[in-house]
């Protein structure tokens, strides 16, 4: 990640920063070799991304995170040194399957619960936080899941792996891995297909380097990057927590805090996967999903279901022309006198090929402005 004064403003400062286009990187890679250019990229896309994290979150997403940290923590260490004596392996399971959770201690048992109210509460604060990411939230967590089992399943019969390597668990570990390489590309299909939508909506235009620019203001190449940095880091998290509760008697405590401290980033990491899509997207009743979902949603409604979303005045609240079809775009009448064409804003009337204006003057208050603030979904940026 580029450090602070990695890169300069081309205004003032880099806490103005509104578009990724402004950035330039005081240090490029590039300069050493071309191939170093898509590395330069990662480094001025993610520093975007933390000028944009530092002016838009406030304390209550740093308390998110503490919850976050408090329940990895509160998972890895029990304060009576229950396990860290390692406890007695014998004993597995839940009853009636197992009598494993009832060995433990009063004050273990206690600390699990605390744990779980942790994890329960971290997951309603992301839900309040970022509600578009509701349900990518949970494809997330269920990444994270089988990350862990694949970790664990790497340890069955090899306690020190990966100094030994066991066949034992391999079955497991490889069908975590697909799961989670699974879940990580749809989650970031979803993401980019939704973003794409968002552009096309709201930055329609005819003049291709102006689009260009949008879209790249709208680059997630840096957010891809992070999701598969997460991944990483989540591996290395469950990795050395396997390895500390593999071994008999356990390991070092090096591992336990390795844990602790990799669960840590991978919990500010999941907070800002969830965070740059509700910021790029913002509030409005876009929802996040695959171009097939969309597809899919589409079939299952019928063209008799479908409603077009209609315009009114951000002023008086009256009814206005622009309306938003299936495919998302704002579509609007002709501007020429008998003319009965209509199209999507700044594009060419099917008729008469005149450009279709871009701006409504409201005729009940008078009141000119875009046509997209006729419509729902205000840019966050």
């Amino acid at each position: 990640m580029a450090a602070p004064d990695d890169a300069e403003n081309n205004n003032t400062n880099a806490v103005n920063f509104q578009e990724l286009k402004d950035i330039e990187l005081n240090n490029k890679l590039a300069n050493i070799h071309p191939i170093f250019s898509s590395i330069d990229e990662v480094r001025k896309q993610i520093y975007f991304m933390m000028i944009s994290l530092r002016k838009s979150w406030s304390n209550s997403e740093y308390i998110t995170i503490g919850i976050g940290s408090l329940a990895v923590l509160l998972g890895a260490i029990t304060f009576d040194g229950e396990l860290q004596q390692g406890g007695d392996y014998l004993k597995v399971g839940i009853a009636p399957l197992g009598d494993g959770l009832s060995a433990i201690s009063p004050a273990s048992f206690f600390q699990l619960i605390l744990s779980m109210i942790c994890w329960i509460y971290f997951l309603y604060r992301l839900w309040d936080h970022y509600p578009l990411m509701r349900g990518q939230s949970i494809s997330l967590f269920i990444m994270w899941f089988s990350i862990t089992i694949m970790a664990l399943s790497l340890h069955q019969g090899a306690p020190s792996f990966p100094l030994e390597i066991s066949s034992e668990g391999i079955t497991t570990a490889i069908g975590g891995l697909v799961v989670a390489v699974f879940l990580g590309f749809i989650f970031s299909r979803a993401v980019i297909e939704t973003r794409d939508i968002h552009v096309e909506e709201n930055f329609q235009n005819e003049d291709p380097r102006i689009m260009g620019e949008s879209i790249y203001n709208h680059s997630l190449f840096g957010w891809v990057s992070i999701l598969i940095i997460w991944s990483i880091v989540s591996f290395i998290s469950s990795w050395a927590g396997a390895h500390y509760v593999s071994i008999r008697p356990h390991g070092s405590w090096f591992w336990q805090v390795l844990y602790i401290l990799f669960g840590t980033f991978s919990i500010f990491g999941i907070c800002v996967l969830l965070w740059y899509p509700q910021l790029m997207l913002g509030t409005g009743k876009i929802v996040i999903k695959s171009k097939r979902a969309r597809e899919v949603d589409d079939m299952l409604l019928g063209d008799e279901a479908w409603k077009e979303e209609q315009g009114k005045c951000p002023d008086c609240d009256a009814p206005s022309p622009v309306t938003r079809g299936r495919d998302g775009l704002p579509n609007l009448n002709c501007k020429v006198e008998n003319c009965n064409g209509r199209g999507p804003i700044n594009s060419k009337c099917p008729l008469c090929e005149e450009k279709i204006p871009s701006r409504i003057k409201c005729e009940k208050c008078g009141v000119s402005a875009p046509a997209l603030k006729h419509l729902s979904d205000q840019e966050a940026w």
